[in-house]
């Protein structure tokens, strides 16, 4: 069983349904209809052109930004810190990440909310998520988002005990902007935009290339039916 826990720390009390800012009675909104006034793939075009990773050890986890304030998780990474790397990976694995090799560089992220993929790259990639997925062919595992965000870093941060430490007081503290903010400080990058109830996606890589591709297996499965129908 995954140590994906989120623990009590995390207050979901928030409330809902304030009239604040609501329409007075009478008042007609002048705003369009029939359509929605928040663009989901604008949001993430905006965010895709200011995220940036930088890979420093060769190596990028791939985890809920959640674990990395899990008592759990960072206690069990206390206690391997002289461990090799691999006995580090299989722990990130334990917790519903994942840890992809590649050449040290700064990357770019492209998020796609209705093709349901996060392709993280240096170069040109193709546009569409079905190109992706016909040369994406080397799986490497799978990530699981239960908070609705994605957190990407080098491996080498998991070794920084006091940058964990503040993390993890300020996610307690309920900052989690703040939390993201370090992430980024520190050469990493967070993305938004999973489904509420968790989403756990494949991650595949272009062979011979620094390419990642993250999609739920499950619209892969998909499409990959579509195209054997189609065949």
């Amino acid at each position: 069983m995954r140590g994906r826990g989120r623990g009590n720390g995390r207050d979901n009390g928030r409330q809902r349904g304030s009239r604040r800012g609501s329409p007075r009675r009478g008042y007609r909104d002048s705003r369009p209809r029939g359509r929605s006034r928040h663009d989901p793939r604008a949001a993430a075009t905006s965010g895709n052109q200011r995220e940036r990773i930088t890979v420093e050890s060769g190596y990028l986890v791939l985890i809920d930004q959640f674990m990395l304030a899990n008592p759990q998780f960072i206690e069990g990474l206390s206690q391997i810190i002289d461990e090799e790397p691999e006995v580090k990976d299989e722990l990130i694995r334990k917790y519903g990440g994942a840890v992809v090799e590649l050449s040290v560089g700064t990357y770019k992220i492209k998020r796609d909310p209705y093709a349901y993929t996060i392709v993280i790259h240096n170069d040109d990639i193709p546009e569409s998520k079905e190109e992706l997925m016909e040369v994406a062919t080397e799986q490497l595992g799978s990530t699981f988002i239960d908070t609705r965000c994605l957190a990407m870093v080098d491996r080498e941060l998991l070794d920084d005990t006091a940058l964990l430490e503040k993390y993890q007081q300020l996610w307690f503290g309920g900052h989690e902007k703040a939390c993201r903010d370090l992430i980024r400080d520190n050469g990493g990058a967070v993305r938004y935009g999973f489904r509420r109830f968790g989403d756990e996606l494949g991650v595949y890589t272009i062979p011979g290339e620094d390419v990642v591709c993250l999609w739920p297996d499950l619209i892969e499965s998909e499409a990959v039916e579509e195209r054997v129908a189609e065949g």
